[in-house]
């Protein structure tokens, strides 16, 4: 891990991003970022992880179909949205939208031979190695985007894992966009911890 960034400076400054350059991601990067990903913790140290690291451009012209019809589909159906989450939600479109164009997408995914039966265990065993990987990722000057788009029958996961030949036994958890920023955002706005942590009760 490159040394310019230390490990709390990460996680302060770490954005989620939605507009990358089309830069390619070097492999050595990569490799540097999924290393990091491998060392997280997971139930009984089973490693359950499974990355399908997807460049093809046509591939992910593909995969956008079913992600984008489903996401589509949730907005109509949604009602009284903020200004704020409008605007969000709109980013998010337009990310989805231009799929084929981020350099690299990366479908997370827990293999559940591997994992113990209970629902928050598979997800416990996965979603560690993710923020692993967004970490490193923001370490060596990459960034990221954590969404859930292919990872349930309601938002695409079937034509998805039929496009990737992902097996039936393999749960896609969640898509990490990844890629060069485009954009350049400051530190996130978060709550005080006064606001959200309870001493002894709550």
């Amino acid at each position: 891990m490159p040394s310019e960034m230390s490990l709390l400076d990460g996680i302060n400054s770490l954005r989620s991003v939605r507009k990358f350059k089309p830069d390619p991601i070097p492999e050595d990067k990569l490799k540097i970022v999924l290393e990091s990903a491998s060392k997280a913790a997971s139930g009984s140290n089973t490693q359950p992880w499974e990355f399908v690291v997807v460049r093809d451009a046509k591939v992910k012209a593909r995969l956008k179909e079913p992600m984008l019809r489903t996401w589509l589909a949730r907005l109509a159906g949604g009602t009284g949205m903020s200004p704020r989450m409008r605007d969000v939600y709109d980013e998010a479109t337009e990310m989805l939208r231009n799929t084929e164009k981020v350099p690299v997408i990366i479908y997370c995914c827990v293999d559940l031979n591997r994992v113990g039966k209970s629902e928050e265990v598979r997800y416990a065993s996965i979603y560690p190695a993710v923020q692993n990987f967004m970490l490193a990722a923001h370490a060596v000057g990459l960034a990221t985007c954590l969404t859930v788009h292919g990872s349930t029958s309601t938002r695409g996961e079937p034509e998805v894992k039929k496009i990737l030949g992902i097996p039936e036994h393999v749960k896609i958890a969640c898509l990490i966009y990844l890629g060069y920023p485009a954009v350049r955002l400051g530190r996130p706005r978060r709550k005080p911890v006064e606001k959200f942590v309870h001493n002894n009760r709550w």
